[in-house]
């Protein structure tokens, strides 16, 4: 009788045992699932805001292009204005109002969409991207973005302190815009002989949109290889 009754209270154990260890295994393939789940949720929008930024990126693109050809040309602006402020008698006056025109107005204003790159660092989802490359080069891109904005600042408040020389002496001969938009065709009214101040300024010009011209193109090449690295970040 003992026998059976310890037979029957060892299966009992067991049964529950079991039961327990099922429940128990139950409840962690629970767990597991839902936590692959919600990794492969935050994996798929992560990737949705890395392409958001791939986006942005395009935007960018055409940022670039135009703020290198318009810096570009108020550095050579600058330069000829330079170089030839003792012989203006041997050019037109519309050469000489065309380069200082160019050379003293010539600013751009880079837009900095930061707002989904902020959103993936607020949201903690940017710990999940595994090739700390593509961290570590969102984090320069969108620091030197400030450095652009600071540049032109710098330039914008430097035009400001030589813009009334130029809109004496020099008067728009048409509505006529360049390739970039700007109204350059202007002519000169002055006399051959522009300030020692106004040359100073305009080569310091030169030298911020020089400055502003060497970042632009190291974030250009930067850049490429960066869409490289989140293309493959997105596509693993």
């Amino acid at each position: 009788m003992k026998a059976s009754r310890l037979k029957s209270i060892k299966k009992a154990i067991l049964k529950n045992t079991l039961e327990f260890i099922v429940i128990v295994l139950g409840i962690s393939i629970s767990f597991y699932l839902e936590k692959q789940n919600t990794f492969a949720h935050k994996e798929t929008v992560k990737n949705q805001s890395l392409n958001r930024i791939l986006n942005n990126f395009k935007d960018d693109q055409i940022d670039y292009t135009y703020n290198l050809e318009a810096h570009k040309g108020a550095v050579k602006s600058c330069q000829w204005i330079v170089k030839n402020q003792h012989n203006l008698s041997h050019f037109s006056k519309d050469s000489v109002g065309y380069h200082l025109g160019y050379a003293i107005y010539t600013n751009t204003r880079f837009r900095d969409n930061q707002e989904e790159y902020r959103g993936l660092q607020n949201s903690g989802l940017i710990e999940l991207i595994e090739n700390g490359k593509v961290v570590s080069g969102l984090q320069k891109k969108y620091m030197m973005h400030a450095v652009y904005k600071s540049a032109e600042n710098n330039i914008s408040n430097l035009t400001e302190t030589i813009s009334d020389f130029m809109y004496i002496n020099t008067k728009f001969k048409s509505g006529k815009t360049n390739q970039l938009g700007y109204n350059a065709d202007r002519t000169y009214v002055g006399d051959n002989n522009i300030p020692h101040l106004i040359i100073q300024k305009i080569q310091e010009k030169k030298f911020m949109h020089q400055y502003y011209l060497k970042n632009l193109k190291e974030r250009v090449a930067a850049d490429k290889e960066l869409i490289k690295l989140i293309m493959n970040e997105i596509e693993k």
